[in-house]
């Protein structure tokens, strides 16, 4: 955690990112089974650990499950809105069944993220990008305007792209 940063955003791009890349069916399982109390519970600790004023407040979470095809599992996490170029407005947590090989695990997720980004070339002010298992953050394009429906119709999309 980078305590110079804000809570919403090191919530959105390392605690649930690291969480779900490496405990998958224990996020889920938590989430299926607390809700919004298991956000909560981490956005409060995260929060404990900073400053006043780089805290947020929790109103606006939400989260939804989408059902897609093949046995995925796609949450889709609504934050807060943001404040600052950066915060994100929405986080994509996708999961294939897992797969071995030997005793390894190969990678089955996937953690997309629609980022406020106020940029000539943004028009809508959004950015979509992947946060990888190693914490990192990569661009994919532009984004769309920060609505539930878009960002839902983006993931469909990817996830029905992908084999399974």
């Amino acid at each position: 955690m980078d305590r110079a940063k804000s809570q919403a955003i090191n919530f959105a791009f390392e605690v649930v990112p690291m969480m779900f890349h490496s405990q998958t069916t224990d996020f889920i399982t938590y989430l299926d089974r607390d809700g919004l109390k298991f956000l909560e519970f981490w956005w409060n600790y995260i929060g404990e650990q900073l400053n006043e004023d780089q805290r947020c407040s929790f109103e606006g979470m939400d989260y939804r499950l989408v059902d897609v095809e093949n046995k995925q599992t796609m949450i889709i996490i609504s934050l807060p809105s943001p404040h600052d170029d950066g915060e994100a407005y929405f986080l994509v947590l996708l999961a294939k069944p897992e797969k071995r090989f030997a005793w390894v695990r190969l990678p089955n997720t996937r953690v997309l993220v629609l980022i406020r980004k106020d940029a000539p070339e943004s028009p809508e002010g959004t950015e979509l990008g992947e946060i990888t298992p190693r914490g990192n953050y990569v661009r994919i394009r532009k984004g769309p305007a920060p609505t539930l429906q878009n960002v839902t119709n983006i993931a469909v999309d990817l996830v029905s792209q992908q084999p399974a």
